[in-house]
């Protein structure tokens, strides 16, 4: 397997996809069983509701349609009544035959109307009315129904399965259930990885592991940044003018919409979901590259920009020697003007990485239909390597709830979808790194602490669960913005973390500000621009950290519904203590 991980697009391709899809299919079918549901009655119970509703449907265009003839009645006793009008205006000697004819057809349309109105569709509406609201109330029992017969498979469903299915496929590929306090020391000091200076950054999701015994990590970030934005106002003004005509003069009036901006400080939130890996392999060699469009040529057409663009790669060589560089370009200009990477400081440590069998395998990833081609960004900060894909930005991390209907042929569809998704999206997240055999060949040595660690759960966790919680039981009251997540260690009583949660927002306050502006008539204008000013706000929430184990079918079990379980770590606020001793929680977990 770790040879055939150095092709990873031939890999997925040949074997791991179908055997992964193969793994989710006999998964569900355990938790089928296990659920104890059945799913041919809930078939012939779905083919009701699905009839149902169908009947449903009909039954409200034709109320649509009954609804027509009202419109009609309507404009028939409007049209009426303007038509006997003219009538009554008519109403001469030399034009009373029209008058009377028009009386007459007025009366007549309203006549026409109103019975339109009363005979047909009050009675076939409200008839109608009443089918289609008891077809609703079927329809709604029956959703009841189906739901109470799925509601033990929906009960089983978490969202570990998928990094556990995950791990199964490709067991050279670990899954951690939890980024410990030993995984991330080691990141911090022996590879460098800086995560305390995010102040307006949370962790909302994670996802740690390793390949080949090197750590990597799945982040979902939640960040702010403080961006300009303009804001507009207007103001319409006039003035006249006098202008001269054959006939003398003649006053002209005009009328100009004058604009104003403001601008001003506003915050920004973006959620952000990106890769982690670190390896000792070239320690020293930074780079980066961005994604590239090679998928918009065919083979004949990619052959000709390279012909055309390989001389640029000389010219930027003699550039760099001129300033005192080192960048000498690779024997390879494809992969050296598609994969990029040219911004690299250690030329010698560059090609320990990518030989030529690393840059046939990620030429042929970026290319590839059968993954999401070249949509990576990549950058390597000595021992760390960062990077973003657009393909995984909504699949990592996700509430099971996705999972959950009352239909079982939807249910299995949606599962067995979304964990061939989640394991396409991850395996070509890693699939860069995998392209590059001296990763491979580095395994991660042992790591021992350097220190005491006080708390028995890493920071980060902290922070991932905070962010489990009802944001409105940590954030001010006064908050007009999303709010950011910051935890820090208080202490350790036993098992358990105290931990400060600091909710981070903004309140909006209105503004005025009159920018004056030159009009058309020549005159200074003040033109009224709103605008909101971000105060910041900041409020401080004290909440336990501890782990019972288990899985969260056997936590919802249990109904603590004041208490927040992810991956084997509950936590609660202070002010709401737990009624009962950590150790009994475990103890009814194991059970």
């Amino acid at each position: 397997m770790a040879t055939d991980l150095l092709e990873p697009e031939l890999l997925y391709k040949r074997e791991l996809k179908e055997k992964h899809h193969q793994s989710v299919v006999d998964f569900f079918s355990e938790l089928v069983a296990k659920s104890g549901v059945n799913k041919d009655e809930n078939k012939a119970l779905c083919e009701k509701i699905y009839a149902r509703k169908a009947d449903a449907s009909k039954l409200s265009q034709r109320l649509g349609k009954i609804n027509s003839v009202k419109v009609i009645g309507i404009l028939s006793i409007v049209f009426g009544a303007i038509i006997g009008l003219i009538g009554g205006v008519l109403f001469t000697v030399p034009a009373i035959l029209a008058a009377i004819i028009c009386i007459v057809i007025g009366i007549a349309m309203i006549v026409g109307g109103i019975l339109l109105i009363v005979k047909v569709y009050r009675k076939r509406a409200k008839n109608y009315q009443t089918l289609l609201d008891d077809a609703n109330k079927e329809v709604e029992a029956m959703i009841a129904e189906a739901y109470k017969q799925m509601a033990p498979l929906n009960a089983l469903f978490d969202e570990e399965m998928p990094a556990q299915l995950m791990e199964k496929t490709t067991p050279l590929i670990k899954m951690d259930r939890l980024l410990d306090n030993k995984k991330l020391d080691f990141l911090v000091n022996h590879y460098g990885y800086n995560y305390r200076d995010k102040e307006n950054c949370s962790v909302v999701g994670l996802q740690s592991g390793t390949i080949l015994g090197n750590p990597f990590v799945f982040f979902k970030e939640r960040e702010m940044m403080m961006s300009q934005h303009t804001y507009t106002g207007t103001l319409l003004i006039s003035w006249t003018t006098v202008v001269p005509t054959k006939d003398g003069m003649r006053t002209v009036r005009h009328t100009q919409t004058l604009v104003a901006n403001v601008t001003k400080p506003k915050p920004v939130y973006s959620l952000d979901t990106y890769l982690m890996y670190a390896n000792d392999a070239a320690p020293n060699l930074t780079f980066s590259r961005r994604p590239s469009n090679i998928r918009d040529f065919d083979e004949k057409g990619l052959e000709k920009y390279v012909r055309k663009h390989e001389s640029d790669l000389s010219k930027m060589a003699e550039k760099e020697m001129e300033k005192g560089g080192n960048y000498t370009p690779l024997g390879n200009p494809e992969f050296e003007l598609f994969f990029g990477g040219l911004n690299r400081n250690n030329e010698v440590e560059y090609r320990l990485l990518f030989t030529p069998l690393a840059q046939k395998s990620m030429l042929q990833l970026m290319k590839s239909d059968v993954g999401y081609g070249d949509d990576f960004t990549l950058v390597k900060q000595h021992k760390i390597n960062f990077l973003t894909s657009r393909h995984s930005q909504g699949v990592l991390f996700v509430d099971v709830s996705i999972f959950y209907d009352f239909d079982f042929e939807k249910i299995e569809e949606r599962f067995i979808e979304f964990n061939d998704e989640y394991f396409k999206s991850v395996y070509f997240d890693l699939a860069p790194l995998l392209c590059i055999p001296l990763y491979q060949q580095h395994k991660a040595q042992e790591y021992i602490y350097k220190g005491t660690i006080p708390s028995n759960y890493s920071d980060i966790e902290h922070e991932v669960i905070s962010n489990r919680f009802d944001v409105r039981e940590f954030c001010d009251p006064e908050t007009d913005t999303e709010v950011i997540l910051k935890t820090d260690f208080i202490s350790a009583r036993g098992e358990i973390d105290a931990v400060k949660v600091r909710a981070k927002s903004f309140k909006a306050i209105k503004r005025l500000e009159v920018v004056p502006t030159l009009g058309g008539d020549g005159r200074m204008h003040g033109v009224p621009v709103t605008w909101f000013e971000y105060i910041p706000l900041e409020k401080e929430t004290i909440i336990d950290v501890a782990h019972i184990g288990g899985d969260r079918i056997k936590f919802n079990q249990l109904g603590n519904n004041n208490v927040i379980y992810n991956r084997g770590l509950i936590s609660y606020n202070q002010d709401k203590p737990l009624n009962i001793s950590i150790n009994e929680l475990k103890s009814q977990m194991a059970k």
